[in-house]
């Protein structure tokens, strides 16, 4: 896919802020940006190429600028073997907001706030454009809009850019195992390519919170919850709010034990996915814990979108025990209870271990 983001500024004198940009694409529908830029922060052929999965930050370079008031992209599917440009006002004040105010940090820095301070452009299939705000942990869906297909003026390209034009050039990237790889290449293979439709499904929300249930003597110290939206959490306190979220596609939680005069750290890790592997792969160098390619068909997603009522209060409870000896069995239960029912989910991938 190509892209071309422009952001364009203000004519006010406004107050500047350090932050940065890049774009995302899920990885199975790859892109590549022609021409944009966000403010002075500029996008173009060169480098422009993503696959860092949906919601996925990529590479952080921090310019000095007002808030930008307007996106402008164009880029290329690699998929749809298509052009597709947009231009549109940004929620400047929104955006402004989350800068201004930031976000609370982990346990023991309660007093201390994190800031947001990178623009997330989602360039996700037929094209569908989101853009979020993220911090350190936490990632804030402000925008979404839909761009249309284009055609490139041959007078305008120029020798550089005249590689995107050859014929089967889509094709040919496709078949490259950067831009997709041999991993993302057999799940589809095995559960099917994502219908592009999906991804706007991903941002319905649902009302509802984690609760955790551990061990006597333990306690939670920290949390990262990841959705199929593209938002994140990084919940500094245990006592998380209910509130309206996308389905979650992993969780990360952090706890601690007493044991004797020190504490033993811990961490689980849930994935729903039918994919055994995701947790090894996360651990590996360079690993990452992108939305599983076969989340559109899972269990969890059918069971928020056929039995709950996105309306009424819903918790998933989920239940560790460390002395199970198999470390993908000490999520001993989980399941979401809503309204004096409880629906249990089987189909997930969990790794609980000593955390250093």
């Amino acid at each position: 896919m190509i892209t071309v983001v422009t952001i364009t500024m203000s004519s006010d004198i406004e107050k500047k802020y350090e932050w940065a940009a890049d774009v995302c694409a899920p990885r199975e529908y790859p892109v590549e940006v022609y021409t944009g830029a966000a403010g002075s922060y500029f996008f173009s052929q060169m480098g422009g190429f993503s696959n860092s999965g949906w919601g996925g930050l990529g590479s952080i370079d921090y310019i000095k600028a007002s808030v930008p008031d307007r996106l402008d992209m164009t880029w290329l599917s690699y998929v749809d073997n298509k052009f597709y440009k947009g231009d549109w006002k940004l929620p400047t004040e929104k955006i402004k907001k989350l800068f201004d105010e930031g976000f609370l940090a982990r346990p023991g820095l309660e007093n201390v706030k994190e800031s947001y301070d990178y623009l997330n452009i989602g360039l996700g299939p037929k094209g569908m454009v989101v853009v979020w705000v993220a911090g350190a942990g936490s990632q804030v869906e402000v925008a979404r809009f839909q761009a249309h297909e284009t055609v490139i003026d041959p007078k305008l390209i120029i020798e550089s850019e005249m590689y995107m034009f050859r014929k089967g050039y889509s094709q040919h990237r496709l078949e490259n195992n950067f831009v997709i790889s041999e991993d993302v290449r057999e799940q589809i293979k095995q559960y099917g390519y994502p219908e592009s439709e999906v991804y706007e499904e991903y941002r319905e929300k649902y009302l509802w919170k984690p609760r955790i249930i551990l061990p006597e003597g333990s306690k939670l110290t920290s949390m990262y919850i990841k959705m199929c939206n593209g938002e994140k959490e990084d919940p500094y306190d245990k006592q998380i709010d209910m509130k309206y979220r996308a389905i979650p596609y992993a969780f990360q939680i952090y706890w601690s034990v007493a044991d004797g005069k020190k504490e033993r750290q811990f961490v689980s890790r849930i994935a729903f996915t039918s994919d055994k592997e995701y947790w090894e792969k996360y651990l590996q160098p360079m690993g990452g814990d992108e939305i599983p390619v076969d989340f559109d068909k899972n269990e969890i997603r059918k069971l928020f979108k056929e039995h709950l009522d996105k309306n009424k209060s819903a918790e998933m409870v989920i239940k560790i025990d460390p002395s199970v000896e198999l470390k993908s069995n000490r999520v001993t239960d989980l399941y979401i209870e809503q309204a004096g029912k409880q629906y249990h989910i089987k189909e997930k991938v969990t790794r609980t271990g000593n955390y250093d």
